[in-house]
């Protein structure tokens, strides 16, 4: 009997201390909230690692560290990626098949997840590019800012964003070149049933408004249909320096979409409709496609204002990692996002830009057929 309770110890020990090697392994390339479930011969690892924009690239980077660990070759191994302190699914680190988290797997990442202890302080280097065309006697007006950022969780989807703009070009407004706080706002992200997902946001956004904004959305990550609905009451504000111009909260919108990934080449088809940030009424159609380190989209809008045409597209600056320590991190942003718009004098069909990306744009990068086809 005695012999059995050693064995017994030194097996919990040994799986202890290759846990902790991998933790450190991870932690080391960049990754955080590294959890690591043993069930059998099933190894499920929960990770975040905010340099990615696309979560394919590091569940792939973490399956090149975990194959140098000899330990862990033996082992079935699922990917469980968190995104704002927040697991999305589980993948199958062989055919990317997505799946819920079991109630185990849930309540496992909660007793785990101390957010004071599992993430660094990093900054971000973000850029704030606005553009405007076509007038003859200044025919490009450009505003471009550096904004310098980060964010603080502070319980489960819960945190805090703000920073610092440091100006560098404006010959598009009269708004001065001092230094002036950064978009800075409370943030909620949650799944709080599987497959819906919830996005709260409370304080200053870009296009200089600031408000509450609720997105909630339907994503089976397994399957091409999603929707969702978003609101927000919204008002213009405007820092110069520590001087603060604002307007009160009176611009209400809400806006329902319908999102189809169509079964060729990573493209998806956005139909949009409702009452857009200012105040315009009617439609917008989105044709997106998706590559392994970029995205790019053509739109066409409709509202009672006026009708455009245009572009966006987003990727991950480069370097991404700039200085990383085990408590602190200086990264670029794992997603610049810009969009050009053909009528460029009325605001036709714009959506609020907050510190985050939108949902829809968020899950789409999680979906279970665009990360089959980069394998």
């Amino acid at each position: 009997m005695r012999k059995i309770w050693i064995k017994f110890f030194l097996c919990f020990f040994a799986l202890a201390s290759q846990a902790q090697e991998l933790q450190d392994t991870l932690a080391q390339a960049g990754f955080e909230n590294i959890q690591v479930l043993r069930s059998n011969d099933t190894l499920d690892l929960f990770f975040e690692h905010r340099e990615f924009r696309n979560p394919f690239h590091s569940m792939r980077y973490a399956a090149l560290l975990i194959n140098k660990n000899s330990s862990e070759n033996n082992s079935e191994l699922n990917f469980i990626p968190i995104y704002h302190n927040v697991p999305i699914g589980k993948y199958n680190s062989e055919s990317f098949e997505y799946s819920s988290l079991s109630r185990s797997e849930t309540e496992y990442f909660k007793e785990q997840n101390k957010v004071f202890k599992n993430y660094r302080f990093s900054l971000r280097l973000h850029p704030e590019v606005i553009s405007r065309f076509g007038f003859y006697t200044d025919p490009f007006e450009t505003k471009f800012n550096i904004n310098l950022d980060s964010r603080f969780y502070i319980a489960r989807g819960l945190s805090i964003q703000t920073g610092i703009v440091i100006p560098i070009v404006n010959n598009l407004d009269n708004q001065d070149m001092q230094l002036r706080l950064a978009p800075s706002m409370l943030h909620y992200f949650n799944q709080p049933w599987n497959h819906n997902f919830i996005s709260l946001s409370l304080g200053s956004f870009y296009n200089n408004r600031y408000g509450l904004d609720l997105e909630v959305r339907h994503a089976n990550l397994s399957k091409r249909w999603s929707y969702g609905v978003s609101t927000g009451l919204t008002g213009f504000y405007r820092l110069n320096g520590l001087s603060l111009y604002n307007e009160p909260l009176e611009d209400f919108y809400a806006t329902a979409d319908v999102e189809y990934r169509l079964p060729l080449e990573n493209l998806s088809i956005k139909l949009t409709a409702g009452q857009f940030l200012f105040k315009d009424k009617g439609v917008r159609f989105d044709l997106i496609k998706q590559f392994a380190a970029a995205e790019i989209g053509l739109f066409a809008s409709a509202t009672d204002t006026g009708a455009t045409t245009g572009f966006q597209f987003a990727f991950a600056l480069f370097p991404g990692k700039i200085f990383r320590s085990r408590k602190v991190e200086l990264r670029t942003t794992e997603e610049f996002r810009w969009e050009y718009t053909y009528n460029n004098v009325d605001p036709v069909a714009q959506n609020f830009r907050i510190g985050m990306p939108r949902l829809s744009d968020i899950l789409r990068q999680y979906n279970q057929n665009y990360l089959n086809s980069l394998k």
